[in-house]
């Protein structure tokens, strides 16, 4: 007896296919710490796979995401240094669409993240989201928190040198590249460099 399968289930399952593991990293967010050097790069870190063959079509198909995460920075544009404070591995509750974002800013040495997505394999627009907040100290890790607390929001920025302000620096984002410049009217200059697995690199270090 002889036993077969129609051509069209065969072409659809030999179409459902993925490309090889790349990874990618994107500086999401560059925010200055106060009046002083330094500044926390949000970075988000994806491993995954591109669909291929039937999976591309019609708008290139969904990506086959295996790892996602979010890394905070904390940058001395003084001293050119840069050092993790922490990661965030994308919950399966917050999976799709992962993203994370300061929200706030508490003084020079606190700032809010606000983590937010929807269910794994699930659709994710706005009305869908959930969202998590925790709180990042540059001197004493990170802890959930139930919400932001009141009058907790993100700094305004301003090219030209605030009146009083002593030290001057505004950073930058150049592709995969953290600038600073210290002068209004200078040049800026190119800081670290972020690889495609989220580590940070000195430039000319």
């Amino acid at each position: 007896m002889r036993l077969g399968f129609p051509l069209g289930l065969v072409a659809l399952v030999s179409g459902c296919t993925y490309g090889p593991v790349e990874e990618r990293a994107v500086i999401a967010q560059l925010l200055r710490l106060g009046e002083s050097y330094q500044a926390i790069a949000v970075v988000q870190h994806d491993v995954f796979q591109r669909p291929t063959g039937l999976s591309a079509f019609p708008d290139g198909g969904r990506w086959r995401y295996l790892e996602r995460r979010g890394i905070e920075y904390l940058v001395d544009s003084e001293s050119r240094e840069i050092r993790e404070l922490a990661s965030q591995d994308a919950p399966d509750e917050l999976w799709e669409s992962f993203a994370v974002h300061v929200a706030g800013l508490d003084g020079d040495t606190v700032a809010y993240l606000r983590l937010t997505g929807c269910p794994r394999r699930g659709e994710c627009y706005p009305g869908l989201q959930q969202q998590r907040v925790l709180r990042l100290s540059t001197v004493g890790g990170v802890r959930p928190t139930p919400e932001l607390p009141p009058g907790i929001r993100l700094p305004g920025v301003m090219a030209a040198r605030r009146p009083g302000e002593l030290s001057y620096v505004r950073f930058g984002i150049a592709g995969d590249t953290i600038t600073a410049r210290f002068d209004e009217n200078g040049t800026a200059e190119r800081l670290f460099r972020i690889e495609t697995n989220g580590s940070a690199v000195v430039i000319g270090g």
